[in-house]
């Protein structure tokens, strides 16, 4: 099924994204060495050592995924499926993504972090629809085990 995705969005890439679109995309590809690579028709970037970088934490834009490579190997796979679940939400979004799912997102995430970093209690991560759904829609699109924080 992800290859279907995967040949149907490459068909229209250039048609459905501004240029400016574009070259933001390739300008966050080519930020240093990075691991790059292809996760079930997305192109997924590992990030290391950029500590501007690495408090943005972990995000998908389309079928681009970005995520932060120090982390352990199985809680890289947890947030790839995670990941992967976001850009499956915004192919069903379109061009409503940023807006429905992006950034409630973005302030759920940051809310989030806040609240651990200074020892608040706080719901889990994953209890708000644009996280959860990310979690199911990644599941079952993968097989592989989301993120559970």
């Amino acid at each position: 099924m992800h290859t279907l995705l995967f040949d149907s969005m490459d068909l229209g890439l250039a048609a459905k994204y501004r240029r400016s679109d574009i070259h933001a995309v390739i300008f966050m590809l080519c930020l240093g060495r990075q691991r790059r690579g292809i996760y079930h028709g997305a192109l997924i970037t590992y990030y290391k050592g950029k500590p501007k970088l690495s408090k943005l934490g972990n995000c998908s834009l389309g079928m681009f995924i970005f995520i932060n490579g120090e982390n352990s190997s199985d809680l890289i796979e947890s947030i790839a499926v995670h990941e992967y679940g976001h850009s499956i939400q915004s192919l069903i979004t379109g061009p409503l993504y940023l807006a429905v799912i992006g950034l409630p997102s973005l302030i759920w995430a940051r809310r989030f972090a806040l609240k651990r970093k200074t020892g608040e209690s706080c719901d889990k991560y994953t209890s708000r629809y644009p996280e959860r759904q990310a979690n199911t829609l990644g599941e079952r699109t993968t097989g592989g085990k989301p993120v559970r924080w």
